[in-house]
């Protein structure tokens, strides 16, 4: 099979997989610059970044052409290799592809070569990877690292009047699952994103759209503005149909500079720190390749567009921290989780039992604990494993890595709970170099605490006070000193409560 390029163009490469999970064996056919496997590297450079983005290592090389196998036959030679700079086994998630790719035409350039400084670095070969879940098949993975399966062939909407009309449909998705914050802003709660719509300054009758993952809104991880024109290769924000008639707000994958971001975030950056994939898009004249990215498909439901878009949000986020250098703790293999849920839902009535609101105290005490950090300069985030292990929070940034656990009571049983949960955490997620703390709404007692502490683990505490429907939560002075944060004259952090249906 042929690779395509992250614009949709076939590479002149060919690959093949074979094997079944976790184990694959992924081979490139030899190329000789010309007519046969001309784009040879750029091929092997394409597939060695996606087997990345899934997670593989690469446990083996060897070069598999007929010559070198009838010498593997009949003089039992050692097909096998190892660049010097990549010592095997290589997890290939942050490895630069190019250099790997470079390195390893190099070091299969030299079996069984006369030349003393290698030979032919175009040469068939067969590399060994294994994967993590989910398990997959051979064919799937060929096709995923073509770039086969899951790109869709959008075309620009070639009428500007379709195009407001369709940004106008996703806005108001997006402002029926929000709530009002200060000022003119917007609290997505469910996605745990902040916006704000203005009119447009190109022209009447269009807006444009911030949107961020701070309790501030500022700095903006990412906007999405009303284009100057329908089909603009030119303009960061556009919308697409596929052949179904289906429409899609697409953006350019290109963050311009901000306090999040360590300049201007785009092309195989903006790739490979957001870890999205764009999507091939026709009907807009350019001569810059560009690369588009889905926000949302406005023709699903506004919960679907809501969620799409609050993911391409946080997507665009972690791109911005990332490049800045902030170091997120990596497990084998994390995603972020989702934040934690504030304000109320209802419990539907049933049989002889009312209807009633319930607090989401740990979302409302997570939602706090986040603006307070937040205040500081620090950041909050959350990491789950892929074994479904979810930890309720790590503060980067302050003078130590603190890993937190939030109970909503200081039973005995919830803090056995707790403390299995910090210490299953700090190993399954490889972060033993953190400070670990159990955040409890009260103080259980002096025994408790010791033995608590005795195993290398920390209990802190909060206020949760309800005025209406406003909840009122205040740490402690000395987990606000743990984690590095100013502790005179705190004020409470208070949040609005909003319905939900459960």
């Amino acid at each position: 099979m042929k690779p395509l390029d992250n614009n949709g163009h076939e590479l002149h490469s060919t690959f093949s997989v074979a094997g079944a999970h976790p184990s694959f064996e992924i081979t490139f056919e030899s190329g000789d610059g010309r007519g046969r496997n001309s784009q040879y590297a750029a091929g092997v450079a394409i597939v060695l970044e996606r087997l990345s983005k899934v997670d593989a290592t690469l446990t083996r090389a060897q070069i598999t052409s007929d010559p070198v196998m009838k010498l593997v036959r009949e003089k039992g030679i050692d097909p096998t290799f190892e660049p010097r700079a990549f010592p095997f086994p290589l997890l290939l998630r942050g490895t630069d592809s190019v250099k790997l790719r470079k390195a390893l035409g190099t070091a299969g350039g030299r079996i069984a070569s006369d030349q003393a400084s290698g030979g032919n670095n175009t040469r068939k070969m067969t590399l060994s990877v294994t994967l993590p879940s989910p398990m997959r098949g051979a064919a799937d993975l060929e096709l995923t690292l073509a770039h086969r399966l899951a790109v869709r062939s959008l075309e620009m909407m070639p009428e500007l009047s379709g195009v407001d009309a369709a940004l106008g449909e996703w806005l108001e998705a997006l402002r029926q699952g929000s709530r009002p914050d200060r000022g003119n802003r917007l609290w997505m709660s469910g996605e745990m994103v902040m916006l704000k719509a203005s009119p447009s300054g190109k022209r009447a009758n269009a807006f444009d759209v911030q949107l961020g993952i701070h309790s501030s809104g500022k700095p903006w991880s990412v906007e999405i503005n009303a284009p100057g024109a329908a089909a603009d290769p030119n303009g960061l924000v556009n919308v697409a149909a596929d052949t179904d008639g289906r429409r899609f707000v697409l953006r350019q994958g290109r963050l311009r500079p901000n306090p999040d971001s360590d300049g201007e975030v785009e092309g195989a950056k903006f790739r490979t720190l957001s870890g999205l994939e764009p999507v091939i898009v026709t009907g807009a004249v350019s001569k810059i390749a560009r690369d588009w990215y889905v926000v949302a498909d406005i023709d699903g439901s506004a919960e679907e567009i809501r969620r799409q878009t609050g993911e391409f949000v946080h997507a665009c986020a972690r791109a911005r921290l990332l490049s800045k250098g902030l170091v997120l703790p990596q497990p084998a293999p994390p995603t972020l989780a989702s934040d934690e849920k504030g304000g109320v839902f209802v419990k539907r009535a049933k049989d002889a039992t009312p209807e009633k609101e319930i607090l989401r105290r740990q979302g409302e005490v997570w939602l706090a604990l986040r603006r307070v950090v937040e205040e500081a300069g620090f950041h909050l985030v959350k990491l789950r494993h892929d074994a479904g292990y979810e930890v309720d929070g790590i503060i980067l940034g302050g003078p130590s890595r603190i890993l937190i656990e939030i109970k909503t009571s200081a039973s005995a049983a919830d803090i056995y709970e707790g403390v299995g949960q910090l210490v299953l955490y700090s190993r399954m997620l490889d972060l033993s170099d953190h400070r670990r703390v159990l955040l409890l709404p009260g103080k259980p007692s002096a025994a408790l605490v010791s033995a608590v502490e005795a195993e290398g683990l920390m209990i802190s505490t909060y206020k949760v006070a309800m005025n209406g429907r406003s909840a009122h939560v205040e740490f402690s002075e000395a987990f606000l000193s743990l984690c590095g944060m100013p502790t005179a004259a705190t004020e409470p952090i208070v949040s609005t409560l909003t319905s939900g249906v459960l």
